[in-house]
């Protein structure tokens, strides 16, 4: 009997784009996957450009699920459809299993969560760090989370950096575990069609991206479409990135160090980049040392988390106006 909607599932009729959407891979990563690993083989129009068929699409999106569990690539590229069905439902069943056990042991008290965080990165425990977060993810709201969580631990942990009291080794295995879990809460946020984009890394020469980390998810909560660019980029690439996605503004962090000259000429680059008119947003640790130049590019100053709130609500209510 053929489909009902009058389509064979094996014809090839369905755009890069759309394939993109419906599984969540970027066109980019589809066609390293075509090309290294042949998971499909897509067809051609009359223009040339690919289509795929239902099944290619259903197979994609398998893998996509698949690999986001922790699986590589490699490993199941060569799976048939049934297999990777089954490895899909494997995987979700876990994954409900251990979202049981992490429930088992909730607490709605953030301090209780912020002091276990702590001791695990002093500990350079990185499995408890990123239980512990997981389980206030669960157990708290964004906003909490974010407020009473993820501000105190990264404040926490740049004393002790400051302070001596951390390694690097400390500060990447924190890193390692925040990055992971501040990207899941961004991309669950889920912003609306309509939402301000704003573009979140830091300068050049400044390879600390906590702060810029916790933007991004603070951005994501409060509704923003965030394109995070990470540590230590030229103004050119945020000059780019920033027309490609019509963002309605930047923000930057910088932690490291207070007196370093070359952040006053990275700042004034980055405003050349963008142009004069989108606004800049500047935070962290290290920012107040460098006001000066933050206002001669007429940048705002961005102190805290409630800071950070106020200025994004109010630049989203002027591109509103606009």
């Amino acid at each position: 009997m053929p489909p009902m909607n009058g389509h064979s599932t094996s014809e090839k009729r369905h755009p890069i784009q759309v394939v993109a959407k419906r599984t969540g891979l970027t066109a980019d990563v589809l066609r390293v996957w075509e090309k290294r690993y042949e998971v499909v083989e897509p067809g051609r129009s009359s223009g040339g450009h690919r289509l795929y068929s239902d099944q290619d699409v259903e197979l994609l999106g398998l893998l996509k699920r698949a690999t986001s569990a922790g699986r590589r690539i490699s490993r199941v590229a060569d799976m048939s459809l049934e297999e990777l069905q089954g490895l899909v439902q494997e995987d979700a069943a876990a994954a409900v299993h251990r979202r049981r056990e992490m429930e088992t042991g909730l607490s709605s008290a953030p301090e209780v969560y912020l002091a276990a965080c702590l001791t695990s990165v002093d500990t350079l425990d990185a499995a408890r760090l990123e239980m512990t977060l997981m389980r206030a993810a669960v157990a708290l709201s964004a906003p909490m989370l974010i407020e009473e969580v993820v501000a105190p631990l990264l404040a926490g942990i740049g004393d002790r950096w400051q302070h001596g009291k951390l390694s690097p080794g400390h500060e990447h295995l924190a890193s390692a575990v925040i990055r992971r879990v501040l990207e899941s809460l961004a991309s669950s946020a889920m912003p609306g069609p309509g939402a301000p984009g704003l573009v979140v890394g830091t300068p050049a020469g400044q390879a600390h991206e906590f702060g810029a980390l916790f933007v991004s998810a603070a951005a994501a909560v409060q509704g923003w479409h965030v394109t995070y660019l990470g540590a230590s980029l030229p103004a050119a690439d945020f000059g780019e990135v920033t027309r490609a996605t019509a963002a309605a503004a930047v923000a930057v962090s910088l932690v490291f160090q207070t007196d370093d000259p070359s952040v006053a000429k990275e700042l004034e680059a980055l405003r050349a980049a963008i142009g004069p008119d989108l606004p800049i947003l500047v935070g962290g640790r290290a920012a107040p040392a460098y006001r000066d130049a933050i206002e001669s590019i007429d940048a705002r100053l961005v102190s805290n988390l409630e800071d950070l709130q106020k200025t994004l609500a109010a630049i989203e209510q002027d591109s509103i106006r606009v």
